[in-house]
């Protein structure tokens, strides 16, 4: 941790004359009393002192001390002394230097000598108020150890990935500003809750959650939008547009797209360097997290934000889901599927690469995390085998199964759309469709999982009735048959029925005449007492089968 001399000097607040080159702002590790001949000269040193030592001083390039005019001294000298010697302010000044030896000689004669500040080395900076340099020291290193704590602070809460609110909650007493922390959506995701907001805009902020659209609009007239989309470091705003005091703030941006915002309003303390500097130490820590969720997020933060309030019920306001999906630059409607990755060890999963190659392989698609699965939501536009085809390659190495909603029309509807691809999911692992090394078994749609779900739900509801049902003895009955006469009845009927009664497609399928397929169809409507003219029927006989795939599943 380094501290600049411009935050130390502000946190100071006297006056100072200060002399180093143009436009630096040199750093420091730790500050200390300069000792002639024994302390260290390093540019990572403050060294703190009277003038006059610091002038007498070797010089070397890249050190700085800090100092007091001797003037300023010689009354700390004396407070420090009245108690203890009551005669020494009584004795002349040259009793005192021999009293002191020569090595500290002649600090009140030094304090006759007037240096001018014109006439001071480079690397010395003079404090003007009524202090001394013990006191001097003891007050910067404060500051040290006030900054120093805040930033262990912070550094344990990253390090237990406490959250941005830990963030600003470990702040709030070293600013005593008003901060908040916005996703590309303006929707809040942290804020200093000890401190009233200051004005209209953050106290919208703070009471729905999000910018609302009036805060949007005065964005929008005053170019704010522009600004946010636009700015890569720290800025300081003193036009007072949309706010009555300095504003402080950083946007986070990948990929060309907003994607955190982190703004303070400097209603206690100025925007001065040491506010500015201690915001640019607050913003390494955020970009920390940030980098985190870049991570999980495959960089579509703002998206994933709405989907996953969407999806937990953490929004309940349509119109607020569509006045966020827009400031992100997403569709709200238009049409959208939905796939969910489920992975078999979950726990030893990349997950973050694994979301990095869906985003940069299904490029009509949004990947993100939900604990313990991968979430891609895609436009309907996109051709669904193709992009199975490029998640299949993209994830070749992991040992996964996904499950493919319906299209849908809005993301209002996600919930629903996550039940179905939830669904389909489920029945892949039912129906042991994931092969090794046969990439399609690996997706499933809804559309296809449909009819099994609903038999699975009826039968679980109770399965007495289903186990003495048409649907479970009409399979049993020719799984008998063929196992007596050797015959494959249980097959033909299957096609036969998924064909759309097509003896042609069913011939082709098991290798024989047509007119061998209706003698067997016939045989089998013999043998079940049933006429596969009547659509009800057929309809329960393919329930059967549905039914008899999941009897063998489990």
């Amino acid at each position: 941790m380094e501290i600049s001399l411009a935050l130390i000097l502000d946190e100071l607040g006297l006056d100072a004359e200060t002399r180093v080159p143009a436009g630096a702002n040199p750093k420091f590790k730790t500050a200390e009393l300069y000792v002639p001949e024994l302390s260290q000269l390093s540019p990572d040193n403050l060294l703190i002192c009277p003038l006059a030592e610091a002038v007498a001083a070797e010089r070397r390039k890249g050190t700085y001390f800090l100092c007091v005019r001797e003037d300023a001294q010689v009354r700390e000298d004396a407070q420090e002394c009245e108690g203890r010697r009551e005669n020494w302010i009584s004795q002349t000044h040259e009793s005192a230097a021999q009293e002191r030896g020569d090595g500290q000689s002649c600090t009140y004669q030094r304090a006759r000598e007037n240096y001018s500040d014109e006439s001071l080395p480079e690397g010395i900076t003079v404090i003007r108020g009524n202090i001394g340099f013990r006191e001097l020291y003891n007050r910067v290193h404060r500051i040290f150890v006030k900054v120093a704590e805040w930033a262990m602070d912070m550094e344990r809460s990253a390090a237990r990935h406490s959250g941005l609110q830990e963030l600003l909650d470990l702040s709030e007493p070293v600013f005593g500003n008003f901060i908040t922390i916005q996703d590309s959506t303006f929707k809040l995701i942290a804020y200093t809750k000890s401190i009233e907001p200051p004005g209209k805009v953050m106290s919208l902020l703070v009471q729905y959650g999000f910018q609302p659209p009036e805060t949007m609009e005065l964005f929008r007239r005053t170019r704010r939008l522009e600004e946010y989309k636009t700015i890569t470091d720290v800025v300081v705003s003193r036009d007072r547009i949309t706010s009555d005091f300095d504003v402080v703030k950083k946007t986070f941006h990948l990929g060309g797209s907003m994607f955190i915002i982190v703004v303070m309003e400097c209603c206690e303390k100025p925007a001065d360097n040491a506010t500015v500097e201690l915001f640019g130490m607050l913003i390494e820590y955020i970009k920390a997290y940030a980098e985190v969720d870049i991570a999980n997020t495959g960089g579509v933060a703002g998206v994933k934000s709405l989907a996953l309030d969407i999806l937990e019920k953490n929004t309940t306001n349509k119109e607020e889901a569509r006045v966020r999906a827009s400031y992100c630059g997403y569709p709200f409607d238009g049409g959208f599927r939905l796939y969910v990755f489920s992975f078999e060890d979950e726990d030893n999963v990349p997950i973050a690469q694994y979301i990095q190659l869906l985003t940069e392989s299904c490029r009509e698609a949004v990947a993100f995390y939900r604990s313990p699965q991968i979430l891609m939501i895609e436009l309907e536009r996109a051709d669904a085998e193709t992009t199975r085809d490029s998640a299949a390659k993209a994830l070749s190495g992991a040992d996964f199964t996904c499950g493919i909603s319906n299209d849908f029309g809005e993301l209002w509807d996600l919930p629903g759309a996550y039940d179905q691809a939830s669904v389909a999911l489920s029945l892949i692992k039912q129906l042991k469709a994931a092969v090794p090394g046969k990439a399609t078994d690996r997706f499933r749609l809804f559309s296809d999982s449909f009819i099994y779900h609903i038999v699975s739900a009826g039968r679980s509801a109770a399965p007495g009735v289903f186990d003495n049902s048409l649907l479970v003895r009409s399979i049993a009955t020719l799984r008998k048959y063929d196992e007596q006469h050797h015959t494959e009845t249980v097959r033909i009927l299957r096609l036969f029925l998924e064909n759309e009664r097509n003896a042609t497609s069913v011939a082709s399928v098991m290798h024989m005449h047509r007119n061998t397929v209706l003698y067997h169809m016939d045989k089998i409507s013999s043998l079940l007492g049933l006429s596969l003219d009547d659509p009800d029927v057929r309809l329960q006989l393919l329930l059967a089968f549905k039914t008899d795939d999941l009897i063998e599943a489990l």
